[in-house]
Order: C-alpha cells, then structure tokens, then sequence
C-alpha cells in the first residue's frame, strides 16, 4: 500500500480536521482566554527579571490593568495568527509550500499552548500528550500535501498521535491523576447517571483507552481499536455541547462551548482517517477469512 495515494476524501478529512483545530483555537484566544498568566505570573520564574528591568515590584506587576490588558493582547493576537491558519488549511496545496511553514509556525504554536496547561495542571504529562492529536494534525496536514501517499510510516505516526491522546484523557479518566470535575459533570449530564456512575464508567473508559492505545499496533485488533476511538472521541468532543446546551438559552450555550467541541473534533477524526485509510487491508482480511473458510 506504499504507492497507493491518500485518496480526496481522506485529504478533505484531515484539512477539516486541522481547520478545526485553529478555528476552535482562535475563536477561545479571541473571545476567551488562554492561561498565559501561568506563565507571565509565575514569580519563581519571572520575579527576578521584573524587578530589575522595571520600575514595578513584583506586586504591581501583577496587578497592573495595563500588564493585563498587553497580555490580553498578545492572546488576541495569537488567536488572529491561529485564524490565518485556519484559512491556510484551505489555500496550501504542493505549489505553494511556503504556506506549509506558516501552518507548521502553527503547530509549534499549539505544542507552547499546551504547555502552559502542562505548566497550569502542576507539569502532569498526562495534560500534555492528551492534546497530541490537536497539535499533531497540522504536521500531518503538511505530510499529506507534500507525500501525498497512504504510507506505513504516516499512518503509524497518525496511530502514535491517537495512542497518546487516548493514553492522556485515559489516565485522568482512570483517576491516575485527579478526575477533573467536567469529566464527571458532563457524564452526568449527557447520560442522566449518578457521580457515583459515572465515576465508575469513567474508569472503564480509561481502561479502554489504555487497551485501545496498545491495540492500534496489533494488526487483528486495530479495527476494534479504531471502531472504539472513533466513537469515544467524538463523544468526548459532542459532550462539552451536550452537556453544557440549554434549551432556555441556546445562543449563548453555543456560544460559549461550540469551540471546546470543534478543536476535539481530531479526537475521532483522525482515527477515521486511519480506519479509511485501512479500509482495503480490512477488506483483504475479510477476504482471506472467507476463502479459508
């Protein structure tokens, strides 16, 4: 299947996906926040250079309006550049490669993002590696413009970004680290079952997640294993809008939480990338099984 190429609908899969991404991204950096002050805040690390490159104590600092407002600018303007990629996802093809750095400028872009979550959620490496699919997908957007082949090693790559999402979300979900409270919220609320419930579902899932990781590289079992993500990842996108929708105010439920359900989208997305671009591999087996049989 090396010479095979990637076929239109997967490509236009995985521009949706990317677009997705910084579409999301953009839109929470320009109406929302990002936890820049994890960063821009942290005395420990920045306390020292304030106080000797400013007239300001560490105090005014970080109770100035006008420091406030620059970082609330420079979110706003990363959120601009993250737009610019969204549009790029749509104009970048092989003859014009140069759009293919500023979508990578992107990616870097979101590997920094998600390290301040990293920094925000006490340097957990399960906060990090479960964004992997979000930050992934513009590389592999890149990739499949510039190689444009259903290869072994691009879809082994796309299985690592699952695996690791997969692995992340699975160990909070698991309760390896603290089980964030809008995990259990949203089991509540999209399912109508108890804390208690969904505590426990939430720990099957993170079982799952692990199984399903590992599976992704066992040739007999990476159907299941992508059926499984498939699903479970874009429950876990739709949730933040199902469980947070309110008929009484649909308007401003989707205003606040659209964005949250759209950058989660590679979460099932690139694992239908991978099954449909395993799907003649599928067929060969079913063929096999049936002349054995």
């Amino acid at each position: 299947m090396n010479n095979i190429p990637i076929q239109k609908r997967e490509f236009r899969l995985l521009q949706f996906l990317t677009f997705a991404v910084f579409a999301g991204r953009a839109y929470q950096h320009i109406f929302w926040d990002i936890p820049i002050r994890t960063l821009m805040w942290d005395e420990g690390l920045l306390g020292g250079v304030v106080e000797r490159w400013t007239d300001m104590s560490w105090q005014e600092y970080v109770t100035s309006m006008e420091m406030d407002a620059w970082l609330q600018n420079i979110a706003m303007g990363l959120g601009w550049f993250c737009l610019l990629c969204a549009v790029l996802v749509w104009l970048f093809n092989a003859n014009r490669r140069w759009m293919g750095w500023i979508l990578r400028a992107g990616g870097v872009y979101l590997i920094l993002l998600f390290l301040l979550y990293w920094k925000e959620k006490f340097h957990s490496a399960g906060m990090f590696i479960e964004h992997t699919l979000q930050w992934g997908t513009p590389f592999m957007l890149v990739w499949a413009v510039l190689y444009p082949y259903n290869t072994n090693r691009f879809r082994f790559w796309l299985k690592v970004a699952i695996a690791l999402t997969f692995i992340g979300h699975g160990l909070y979900a698991f309760g390896y680290y603290p089980v964030p409270g809008n995990f259990t919220d949203m089991m509540v609320m999209t399912f109508g079952m108890s804390d208690a419930m969904a505590l426990f579902w939430l720990k099957v899932a993170g079982v799952l997640d692990f199984i399903a990781a590992a599976a992704l590289f066992i040739p007999r079992l990476v159907k299941p294993a992508l059926i499984y993500c498939i699903i479970w990842g874009f429950i876990t996108a739709f949730a933040r809008i199902v469980a947070n929708f309110s008929f009484d105010m649909p308007v401003d439920s989707l205003y606040q939480w659209w964005h949250e359900t759209f950058f989660r989208l590679p979460h099932g997305g690139i694992p239908l990338l991978v099954y449909w671009l395993l799907k003649d591999r599928f067929a060969e087996r079913r063929e096999t099984i049936r002349k054995a049989h």
